[in-house]
């Protein structure tokens, strides 16, 4: 069985990181998958305290992409342009930041931009964990996938 956690567009908002992060540690998914929109490095030296892997794509907003990728080196963290595809768990798994038309052939397509969950589809299963921040919609959520049986669970931070 392999769980991930989702979480994107955290727009520099530090508290809901340092939440996201201790839901995280407690929740211990296999890896963490950030769908891009930190906007600034140290939103990824909070995310320094995941105990688990984390691979992430940049979004729209993000400013100095050289800046995050050395700080993302630095914390050992997989980060890309995107659409990103790796696998865990014997599952293919694509990631990009704004959603992607048509959806990759994969079997779990994970994105972030519109800052609304979504969870749809069967093959592939589509995610969006929503807004990380909370700031256009008032709601901070990130998402949990289970990978074996495709369910996801939505947290408010």
């Amino acid at each position: 069985m392999s769980r991930i956690g989702i979480i994107s567009d955290t727009h520099d908002r530090l508290d809901k990181v340092r939440q996201a992060v201790a839901l995280f540690n407690r929740l211990k998914p296999d890896r963490v998958v950030h769908c891009g929109d930190f906007v600034a490095q140290f939103v990824l030296r909070e995310m320094g305290g995941l105990g688990v892997p984390v691979t992430a794509v940049y979004g729209n907003c993000d400013g100095d992409r050289a800046a995050l990728k050395v700080r993302a080196d630095e914390l050992g963290f997989d980060l890309h342009d995107g659409p990103h595809r790796f696998e865990i768990g014997g599952r293919s798994i694509v990631i990009s930041h704004k959603p992607l038309s048509p959806v990759p052939a994969c079997d779990f397509y994970l994105h972030g931009h519109t800052h609304r969950p979504l969870h749809e589809g069967d093959r592939p299963v589509v995610v969006n964990p929503g807004e990380a921040c909370g700031w256009l919609s008032g709601r901070a959520t990130v998402a949990m996938l289970d990978t074996d049986t495709s369910d996801v669970e939505f947290f408010d931070l």
